[in-house]
């Protein structure tokens, strides 16, 4: 079967939830350069994984990861019956969505299996898809996930390590909450100002550039923003997305992973609703696109 963009009605009773707040943990999967398999499954714990509609394996290779050497990742994904899942979903414009974060959090990938050329017809009749990337130094990183099948949003967070020269460096600490990147300077405030985990926080983003509020940021993969949430462990990640003020949380405001509205300009706020599944600190990653070039800000919080 082939695969298609989600049903409108499916979307309104799950896309909040699923596609907001996709908080899996990145349960122990550590891949030694070979075929690794795991449940795929929506704010599940490693004990709960029978539940998820799909088994996603990751294939890294014979060969050891290197650094500073292009890496052929492949994804298989079955569903319970061991067959192939033809019946996977687009979601915001991408079948698979793959992020990748080093240990050090100095290296960051939101890449996609179409951005090597079209999915094939025997790409999605095998349900395998290759995506390529180069490590740019050794050490330990996550490997997630995310896809849907049959309207089921599925997240699977992998480890690999990765071999070689420069070895990766120690992650730093900076709760900075307004930040430089270039010319834009970005401020983040978040409500409740104190973040708890297991409880709804509201990021509020505000960009300007060169001194001057950001009115004209593009969609991205149909929404104003991107974010990835990685826990400093590497053992939780949240996918959420980024909308126009008082979207965020009004469902009406959402289809299929776009905004709605008439205008496909957005700024200089952006706000997401994110619910951080544990206590301990998190790196947030967050993409926007402007002038037709992707950007990429990023924070750390300390949730309580």
């Amino acid at each position: 079967m082939k695969s298609e963009t989600i049903n409108h009605s499916r979307l309104f009773a799950g896309l909040f939830i699923c596609c907001l707040l996709i908080a899996v943990p990145a349960s122990g999967e550590d891949v030694h350069n070979h075929a690794q398999h795991g449940q795929a499954g929506q704010m599940h714990s490693h004990d709960t994984d029978d539940a998820s509609p799909v088994v996603i394996q990751i294939d890294t290779g014979a060969r050891p990861l290197v650094a500073g050497q292009p890496a052929d990742i492949s994804f298989e994904i079955k569903d319970k019956q061991g067959k192939a899942a033809e019946d996977l979903t687009i979601t915001h414009e991408r079948l698979l969505h793959v992020i990748i974060v080093s240990e050090d959090f100095s290296s960051f990938a939101h890449i996609h299996p179409e951005d090597l050329g079209p999915i094939t017809d025997k790409m999605k009749k095998d349900a395998r898809f290759l995506v390529q990337y180069t490590f740019p130094r050794a050490g330990r990183y996550l490997v997630a996930v995310d896809t849907a099948f049959r309207g089921d949003y599925v997240s699977k967070q992998f480890h690999v390590t990765v071999e070689g020269e420069p070895k990766a460096g120690v992650a730093t600490s900076d709760f900075s909450r307004k930040k430089s990147f270039g010319e834009y300077v970005v401020s983040l405030k978040t409500e409740p100002g104190e973040i708890r985990a297991g409880e709804n926080c509201r990021l509020l983003y505000e960009i300007t550039r060169n001194g001057e509020p950001v009115r004209d940021l593009g969609r991205y993969l149909g929404v104003p923003m991107h974010l990835a949430v990685v826990k400093t462990d590497l053992d939780r990640f949240v996918h959420a997305h980024g909308d126009v003020p008082g979207a965020a949380h009004d469902h009406m405001h959402m289809h299929a992973g776009h905004v709605h509205g008439d205008t496909d300009k957005f700024g200089p706020e952006i706000e997401s609703d994110v619910v951080f599944p544990v206590k301990g600190t998190y790196k947030i990653f967050s993409q926007v696109r402007h002038n037709g070039k992707v950007e990429v800000f990023d924070f750390m919080v300390q949730v309580q």
